[in-house]
């Protein structure tokens, strides 16, 4: 009997089985890859100096910005058009892989030219545009991970980030034992991404396809239009999203002090941890509701990941005055209340992010951004307001309000007429006539 962790999907015997089994591997993968860095980042903390270790810090954010900029919105609509296409996903590959590595490289070169206009030193500079080249790189293995999504394989995804977390945590390691140096762990961290980023290459070649000797290479290319009305506006929600999501920290930073952000942060991070199972369902779920003509998909993945999310919360809700001091230490006993709150948030948080992808899949992208926009200014004025009466817990109350404000705005947005259109026009109409007849 074939293993359903390493197997193809097609091999599970039932449509239910496949599926389970292919969200468990995802969120085992999650956790790994989490679990790897957080490792890391204990073993640098622990022998670099200080000054090294915030250098390491700082390399790591700005790298995950040029990352998420250089994204652009280009690895939703690539998993997109591929889920809907899947006799097109050679050409599709082929074309928008090249714009991403442009991007990727633009990306870089501009967090290299803030590094230098920062003046932050020979060593140091040189370290964090090191670690922006590592987050560049995983930039691109991420885009080739939504590929794998959009067509139905998940599992080659998580068993390259299995592979590839470990490979980061044995190279660290033994980076940071060896010498104390961040550019020396940066290194150690570029090999496996590296390495990671020409087998997933070779192995997306082999998975993509095209089902007819001829397709109109043209009309795949990526155009002005399609960058501004399909990728553009998915790039500008994921940088939003993002904002709302953290900016919460630097207001608490303003009106609260450092102690406080560390309160915050630290239970912040549990309910990040906590999201890996509803987004290990939701990339499985991905090609389903890309091209679905109703909501039943959507409300498959949204039930399981809300449901899921209540369950957990009502578990841990009860014990949070003992997880929290017992993982942290006792005093951030004084974090349970906040933490209780952000509990209360997370089923909002689960179902959310089934609903912000089927916003995507059917070619709301506008929608997306527009409510991306609203949740971060309905953020900053709850915390503006919160914040300097309740400090961490009115940062928790403007999480929860954030998050509703996101559900009522696309639950206003799917049920819109226009919305319900199933396999978006908009993707379709940059196909040839020829792919078309592949998604008919």
């Amino acid at each position: 009997m074939s293993n359903p962790f390493t197997a193809d999907e097609r091999s599970f015997p039932k449509p239910k089985s496949r599926a389970a089994g292919l969200i468990a591997y995802k969120a085992a993968a999650d956790v790994a890859a989490k679990l790897s860095l957080f490792a890391i980042t204990v073993v640098a903390a622990r022998r670099l100096t200080p000054a090294a270790f915030g250098t390491f810090a700082l390399g790591s954010t700005i790298g995950w910005m040029a990352a998420v900029a250089g994204d652009a919105g280009l690895q939703m609509h690539v998993a997109r058009a591929v889920a809907r296409a899947p006799g097109a996903s050679r050409p599709l590959l082929d074309t928008w892989l090249r714009l991403r590595l442009w991007t990727a490289l633009g990306a870089l070169l501009l967090a290299t030219a803030g590094v230098v206009a920062a003046r932050t030193g020979v060593v140091s500079g040189a370290a964090i545009v090191l670690l922006a080249l590592v987050y560049a790189v995983n930039g691109v293995i991420e885009f080739l991970h939504h590929f794998y999504r959009g067509m139905s394989r998940s599992d080659v995804e998580s068993t390259l980030t299995i592979w590839q977390r470990a490979a980061t945590l044995v190279c660290g390691v033994v980076a940071l034992l060896w010498r104390r140096d961040v550019s020396t762990l940066a290194i150690a961290m570029l090999i496996p991404a590296i390495v990671t980023l020409g087998v997933s290459l070779r192995r997306a070649r082999s998975i993509a396809r095209t089902d007819q000797e001829f397709v109109d290479l043209q009309a795949l290319r990526p155009t002005a239009a399609t960058l501004r009305r399909d990728v553009l506006p998915i790039g500008a929600g994921i940088v939003l999203s993002a904002l709302y999501f953290r900016i919460d920290v630097f207001l608490v930073q303003l009106w609260s002090g450092t102690e406080s952000v560390g309160l915050y942060n630290a239970v912040f991070r549990l309910i990040e941890g906590l999201r890996l199972f509803p987004a290990a369902a939701l990339a499985v779920s991905l090609p389903a509701m890309c091209r679905a003509r109703d909501l039943r998909p959507l409300a498959g993945a949204s039930l399981g990941a809300f449901g899921f999310a209540v369950l957990v919360t009502a578990i841990v809700w009860p014990v949070a005055d003992v997880v929290i001091p017992a993982l942290f230490g006792e005093p951030y006993r004084a974090a349970v209340p906040a933490f209780r709150i952000l509990l209360l948030t997370f089923p909002l948080l689960s179902l959310n992010y089934a609903l912000t992808t089927q916003l995507i899949g059917w070619d709301r992208q506008l929608a997306y951004a527009a409510i991306c926009a609203s949740a971060l200014v309905a953020n900053i004025v709850m915390n503006v307001r919160l914040i300097p009466v309740m400090s961490i817990d009115g940062a928790a109350w403007a999480t929860f309000g954030t998050e509703v404000v996101v559900t009522l705005g696309c639950a206003i947005a799917l049920v819109r007429p226009t919305a319900a259109r199933g396999v978006g026009t908009s993707v379709a109409q940059d196909f040839s006539p020829a792919i078309n007849r592949l998604t008919a």
